[in-house]
């Protein structure tokens, strides 16, 4: 997932979990026309991620979830892709991400709380989106404590 928070899953991806992953793109995309490139799916350690200045997402290793217990680690595949394509959804809707720390935080738990509001989203993914930006907004909250900005 793009800015991880979380340890998710390392391991290159295999054929048949790239399948799953585009079958799920599919799922919560419909026919909108999102373009999920895959190429990199088996490199070890890659990142799912949404590149702005192609309005694509990229398919990494970490869209499977890991074995912490993080929110960010729980998250399924579908909540993964569906974090992701809210990343799209905010940009064509004009929103433009902070970049840097700590701010990118709260565009992250942002695009959580979106994407928990996706219909084809279970409950438990639902869930693990609004934890995860729950704790994204406490590292954020963290990181200003730590810098001596008043908030």
């Amino acid at each position: 997932m793009s800015f991880l928070f979380g340890l998710r899953n390392r391991n290159g991806l295999t054929d048949r979990q790239i399948e799953y992953c585009i079958e799920a793109w599919q799922v919560l995309c419909g026919d909108e026309g999102r373009i999920l490139i895959t190429n990199g799916a088996k490199i070890y350690s890659s990142s799912t991620r949404f590149v702005e200045g192609k309005n694509v997402v990229y398919l990494g290793a970490d869209a499977y979830p890991g074995n912490n217990s993080s929110a960010n680690s729980r998250m399924s595949v579908l909540a993964c892709l569906a974090h992701e394509l809210s990343h799209m959804q905010r940009f064509d809707r004009g929103y433009r991400r902070p970049l840097d720390m700590p701010d990118i935080l709260i565009d992250e738990a942002e695009t959580s709380l979106d994407a928990s509001f996706h219909i084809v989203i279970s409950l438990k993914d639902r869930e693990d989106l609004i934890e995860d930006a729950r704790d994204r907004l406490t590292d954020w909250l963290a990181n200003k404590s730590k810098s001596g900005e008043s908030l």
